[in-house]
């Protein structure tokens, strides 16, 4: 989310090097969260007037379909990604 960090894998891999983790495995879900980012920018769109009533204005609704767009694009691009990891101590 916006001022949110999201280190790669291999800035963690390079943190556990100074440990005894290891990433024994990893699993990808960037283009499923693309799908969830396209289901929550269709349903913010869809609810336009409630979130009028809650006295959020033009200006913030187009920020936030912006930045959902904007991030489903990363994610379904490959530039950014969400991903599981399991650690092993060795």
């Amino acid at each position: 989310f916006p001022g949110g960090l999201l280190p790669s894998v291999t800035a963690i891999g390079d943190s556990l090097s100074r440990t005894r983790l290891r990433i024994v495995q990893r699993e990808d879900f960037g283009a499923h969260y693309a799908e969830t980012l396209r289901i929550w920018r269709e349903q913010f769109g869809a609810h336009a007037a409630e979130v009028d009533r809650l006295g959020f204005d033009e200006v913030f609704r187009r920020m936030w379909t912006f930045y959902l767009s904007y991030s489903e694009a990363g994610f379904r691009a490959g530039y950014i990604d969400v991903s599981q990891l399991t650690l092993a101590r060795i």
